[in-house]
């Protein structure tokens, strides 16, 4: 067993190993990033495939140092979609890490110019998939829901807001964005969890933030009345 083990570790330690499980959990990766609202196993091969060209690098004691710098650049990558988004700027160094990983960790002595091109080639196509294909990602419009929030600046203002319908944008956890009388707006719910999509009603207007709740349950007066 220890045997096949260290075999196969020699394996991923050879260039088109290597090239073939990066590829892989380069677009297990982007995939994730894109089109999955949550971590899901998308994501989870993705890392399996790139921890393990990581752990056979490391294994060997030679170029470890390249996927940790590949490693740096995902993470940099989640941070310009999850974290920080907009900008690019983090999305931009991520890949410039990827790109400067994956030339280490691939080149041998023989082929400098193979860990070059593949390294090159593999960037720019992350790249060019991911900004080609962000603006149609659930990830991408989840953003621009969020840049587009807003709130009525007076008290009076938002006190009109009681009673008022709309949908749920987010998840709310208590907290999250909805689209009350065709704006979206930071609000917040009691007690439970609500899915996106959710019709809500506005039941309170406090200091701390507008309190919404499912639009099926019932109204004060409603509960009075029966």
């Amino acid at each position: 067993m220890a045997v096949s083990i260290e075999g196969f570790m020699q394996w991923l330690q050879t260039p088109y190993a290597t090239v073939l499980f990066t590829f892989i959990g380069l677009a297990f990766l982007v995939t994730e990033f894109l089109t999955r609202p949550v971590w899901s196993w998308v994501g989870t091969v993705g890392v399996l495939f790139l921890g393990a060209v990581f752990v056979a690098h490391l294994w060997s004691g030679s170029h470890w140092w390249g996927m940790a710098v590949f490693a740096l650049g995902a993470a940099l990558v989640i941070v310009e979609t999850h974290i920080l988004p907009g900008r690019g700027i983090f999305a931009l160094l991520g890949f410039l890490c990827i790109f400067a990983g994956m030339r280490e960790a691939i080149t041998i002595q023989s082929h400098p110019l193979f860990a070059l091109v593949v390294s090159s080639i593999l960037t720019l196509m992350s790249m060019v998939v991911f900004f080609l294909y962000l603006p149609k990602s659930h990830l991408w419009r989840e953003m621009q829901h969020r840049m587009q929030i807003s709130m009525p600046a007076s008290w009076e203002a938002q006190r009109e807001l009681l009673g008022a319908e709309g949908i749920t944008v987010t998840d709310l956890t208590p907290g999250g964005v909805a689209q009350i009388g065709g704006v979206n707006l930071r609000v917040l719910t009691e007690r439970e969890f609500l899915p996106a999509h959710t019709p809500v009603r506005v039941a309170e207007v406090r200091p701390d933030g507008v309190v919404v709740e499912p639009l099926s349950k019932p109204t004060h007066s409603e509960v009075e009345q029966s």
